[in-house]
């Protein structure tokens, strides 16, 4: 399972009589360390105890502050190289409620999957050759801290940690003759 950051856990409670309401009256969520319930009493988000009577959903989301969250591209170099970059992020929850709101209305919620998709740092693809990887981590260090993230993330705080870049060898495949057979160069 991939660890989803800052929702840990979601379940709708309405209506009373899906399969798996006997799983939440069975084994229902509990907050850990760290982490806050966020009930859905009829589209008003509330962090705490709801009433149980009119909670339509509960979301358990992840509170921890400064919680490191990576995000990873492959940059093509010249040649046949290409640069593996790993940017890390320190994401803290300030609002749990909105957290679970914008789950709850389609809206991105998943923080590292956002991080990821962040189309800024395309623009340096094919920019560095072999032997630049401290100026694509100088570069990239300059993009995120003027603005760690490409767009608002709701209810979290996301701050720019560091960029790492390293300098890996792309096998090229290449094919000779027939289909079935292939040379790994």
């Amino acid at each position: 399972m991939t660890d989803r950051y800052p929702i840990v856990c979601h379940r709708e409670l309405r209506p009373r009589w899906r399969r798996d309401a006997r799983l939440e009256r069975r084994d229902p969520l509990i907050a850990g360390r760290d982490e806050v319930l966020v009930h859905n009493v009829r589209g008003a988000y509330m962090v705490g105890t709801g009433d149980p009577t009119r909670r339509t959903a509960v979301t358990l989301v992840n509170v921890r502050p400064d919680r490191s969250v990576f995000a990873r591209w492959t940059f093509m170099a010249s040649g046949p190289w290409s640069f593996s970059v790993t940017v890390t992020f320190r994401c803290t929850v300030v609002d749990p409620a909105e957290v679970a709101r914008s789950r709850r209305e389609g809206t991105p919620w998943d923080v590292q999957d956002i991080l990821a998709r962040d189309p800024r740092p395309w623009g340096l693809q094919w920019q560095y050759s072999e032997g630049a990887e401290d100026r694509l981590r100088l570069a990239l260090t300059s993009l995120f801290q003027a603005q760690p993230a490409h767009r608002d993330i709701a209810g979290v705080r996301v701050e720019f940690a560091q960029a790492s870049v390293e300098l890996v060898e792309v096998s090229v495949v290449t094919r000779h003759g027939s289909d079935d057979d292939y040379t790994e160069a």
